[in-house]
């Protein structure tokens, strides 16, 4: 990497003596060389002189999927490495649901240690269940000193509570993080979207909120039992988001998430049937959007995710009974935060970068000198359009095509790495110094 020294950047890291100082931030060999007067006085640098840009420690995406190995096609290590880069991420943790899964020391470290063009860190979550079937417990601790972050079925619940008790016992004993989606089987077994007025005009089955309501009461229950922590991973719905408010109150050692798009879209959005809109746990009501957006504000909502499911035509252009769940949304992850989250930059920072770092035991990150340059540079006010043209993913699963967006990534920068977004104009944007 060429020195980069970046002219009057805002720095967002309430952790850093800088947070909110607009000064210059010198970036030599992947590190963070001088912040402030120190760092104008370099030479032989290459300047970023955007007017209205921050800069902030390097966000985590908790949730993605990859296809490699098992669904290349749909996305590989490296076309997910570079969606994660233009959507702001400097470290992505995989779900484990490929074929075969992620569930051996060696498929841990195929992810773990793969090296792409970007800047980006794979990080491996390991099935928590043989063959992603929930019923029998991987190989848990070998996992874990492979180097798997956390444990989860990824897009498959654990329902089988025997199951839930021993891997949770288990991970004790390494302080391991089991993650799981609440649901409850046999209430949302064939349902297609949210079940309320809007499935009922569309003649569709639903999923009640429910069925996430009593997941979560039964995860609770078992973590009493055991002790332990636990990670809820996709909460869409109000009652949902007040167990977990009362579970935190009353002392469980819980964390939660919710996928951004929940943010910007309903149940009424899927008046038209498209299949890019079927993801689980299903779009719910305004209603509980807002309670979404209130469980954000008041830290009951830790982190938010992309989840990131490439899915191919062949999964998604079929009648909507029929299409598999799921959407892309790396690129457009922070966007939507931006745009429908009523958060600061400060929050989103937070949510993207901070807590989700804590949560998954990833050593934090601070803007100082001598620290480590993994950064994201993004400007909260320029808006912009997500086009098939900008997709990096190599699926095209996204409902928001042709949706002007507030809040643009610019780049981002880790281990001696840069990525600038292709679509700027770089001339405008970088010069070169004395």
């Amino acid at each position: 990497m060429k020195k980069i020294l970046f002219n009057n950047i805002t720095i967002i890291d309430e952790n850093s003596p800088f947070h909110r100082q607009k000064t210059d931030v010198l970036i030599v060999g992947g590190k963070i060389a001088a912040i402030g007067e120190n760092a104008n006085q370099a030479e032989d640098t290459i300047r970023v002189v955007a007017e209205g840009l921050m800069l902030s420690p390097g966000w985590v995406d908790m949730r993605s999927l990859c296809g490699q190995p098992g669904y290349e096609h749909r996305e590989t290590l490296q076309s997910l490495s570079a969606a994660a880069a233009a959507g702001g991420f400097t470290d992505v943790a995989l779900m484990p649901n490929t074929s075969p899964p992620i569930q051996t020391a060696d498929a841990v470290a195929a992810v773990k240690h793969f090296r792409s063009s970007f800047p980006v860190a794979l990080h491996p979550i390991a099935a928590a269940s043989a063959d992603i079937k929930g019923e029998d417990m991987s190989e848990l601790l070998d996992l874990h000193h492979a180097g798997a972050i956390a444990f989860s079925d990824g897009t498959q619940t654990i329902y089988k509570t025997s199951l839930i008790i021993k891997i949770l016992l288990y991970l004790k004993q390494f302080d391991g993080l089991f993650i799981n989606v609440p649901n409850e089987k046999s209430l949302a077994q064939y349902g297609q979207m949210h079940e309320g007025v809007q499935s009922t005009l569309l003649g569709l089955r639903g999923i009640p909120s429910l069925a996430e309501e009593m997941g979560i009461r039964q995860h609770l229950q078992l973590l009493t039992y055991t002790g332990g922590k636990l990670h809820f991973s996709c909460i869409s719905s109000a009652a949902g988001v007040e167990l977990i408010r009362c579970a935190k109150a009353e002392g469980f050692a819980v964390t939660a998430d919710v996928a951004s798009y929940h943010l910007a879209c309903t149940d009424e959005d899927l008046d038209g049937f498209d299949t890019n809109l079927k993801v689980m746990p299903p779009l719910r009501t305004a209603a509980d959007q807002q309670a979404l957006l209130a469980g954000i504000a008041d830290g009951t909502i830790d982190a938010l995710v992309s989840n990131h499911i490439p899915l191919d035509p062949e999964a998604k252009l079929l009648e909507f009974d029929l299409a598999e769940f799921g959407m892309i949304n790396l690129q457009t992850h922070f966007a939507i935060v931006n745009s429908f989250g009523n958060c600061s930059p400060e929050k989103i920072v937070q949510l993207l970068a901070t807590q989700p770092r804590h949560i998954l035991g990833l050593p934090p990150i601070s803007i100082h000198p001598n620290s480590p340059a993994h950064l994201t540079v993004f400007h909260p006010s320029e808006t912009w359009e997500f086009t098939p043209n900008t997709n990096l993913s190599l699926s095209a699963n996204s409902p928001f095509f042709g949706r002007q967006f507030t809040g643009r990534v610019y780049g981002t920068l880790r281990d001696g790495k840069i990525y600038w977004q292709p679509t700027l104009t770089l001339s405008r944007l970088l010069r070169s110094g004395e």
